[in-house]
């Protein structure tokens, strides 16, 4: 196994070495693991994810992410890579986890339980239909409502390019990390930062109960197509704060967190 960083003191023949292996194909791997926040020491298999920082690879590890429209991920280019923490960590993930995983259970034994109604000659079909509506309600209301839960967010780095803050602020990409239909696993939405103009606070809507949870939206670049992210707020310090500041900025919205143009100039 290579270790995960370039020793500084290489010389030259052995960094340009040391740089073949890692460009090289074989050396690109996709390291499964459980999901675990940050303040826990304990691996569990509630929720599997390709998104582990505590991987030994995970300079060289494959950065997968689905695409607005599309149901498979596909890997993003060799020299991207996760950063080595979160920014962000959603406090109820394994919550929603398991409410999801919970409703559709119910869901699906109510199915079992509709069609022995229906097969049966003591009750009325509408016994079955009742059956199926009450015990399907709960699961499509719990998908519906958290379809745009973000688990995590982690920070995208392009291992060619020195890690400054003028190319940070400059080509800021993000990896928000959301639940599957089934709470079991995860997948990764890349989101633009810098120069993202329509990436803006969700607007209120008028039916708060009917609509999905939503605080950050945008238009897919390549899609055209309108994306929600929920990340709650006040969660990941003073690095969400300044990411926080940048949406609202866009909003038009002044809660005194926007401080990248201070940034820039420093």
């Amino acid at each position: 196994m290579f270790p995960t960083r370039i020793p500084r003191n290489l010389s030259r023949p052995g960094l340009n070495l040391a740089r073949s292996l890692y460009s090289s194909p074989i050396s690109r791997i996709q390291h499964k693991g459980n999901y675990r926040s940050s303040d826990s020491t304990i691996d569990t298999d509630e929720i599997l994810t390709d998104n582990n920082p505590w991987s030994p690879t995970l300079y060289n590890d494959v950065v997968s992410v689905r695409k607005a429209g599309s149901v498979r991920s596909t890997a993003l280019p060799e020299n991207f890579r996760l950063s080595y923490s979160t920014l962000y960590e959603a406090p109820g993930s394994k919550h929603v986890a398991m409410l999801k995983r919970l409703t559709l259970s119910f869901a699906v034994l109510g199915v079992y339980g509709a069609k022995l109604f229906y097969e049966s000659a003591q009750f009325e079909d509408i016994y079955a239909i009742g059956t199926l509506i009450a015990t399907s309600a709960p699961a499509l209301v719990v998908q519906y409502k958290t379809r745009d839960y973000v688990t995590r967010i982690f920070r995208l780095y392009d291992k060619d390019k020195p890690q400054t803050l003028e190319n940070l602020v400059n080509d800021e990409k993000l990896i928000c990390e959301k639940l599957n239909l089934t709470g079991g696993k995860t997948y990764n939405e890349l989101l633009h930062i810098s120069g993202n103009k329509s990436l803006v606070v969700s607007k209120r809507p008028k039916f708060p109960i009917l609509a999905p949870y939503s605080t950050w939206e945008e238009i897919d670049p390549e899609s055209k197509k309108k994306r929600h992210f929920y990340i709650v707020d006040n969660m990941g310090g003073m690095k969400m704060d300044r990411i926080w500041g940048i949406v609202e900025h866009n909003s038009g919205v002044n809660n005194g967190r926007y401080m990248d143009s201070e940034l820039k100039d420093h």
